[in-house]
């Protein structure tokens, strides 16, 4: 049976998404990044930031 496996995300990425969960107005995100988690289903904006979203949660609770 095939087993999908999430995208691997680079440490740079997965650190980003930890940033994003613990101060979500003060990160920094390079666009190029904040596409690719909001592409992922991790991130998405919302009232002009960005939140994480279940998907995200689980990803850094599984790890990198």
């Amino acid at each position: 049976m095939d087993q999908i496996l999430p995208p691997k995300l680079n440490d740079l990425e997965f650190q980003i998404l930890r940033q994003i969960k613990l101060h979500p107005t003060t990160c920094n995100i390079p666009s190029r990044i904040q596409s690719r988690l909001r592409d992922l289903g991790y991130t998405k904006d919302v009232l002009g930031g960005i939140v994480l979203t279940d998907d995200g949660l689980q990803r850094i609770a599984m790890g990198k």
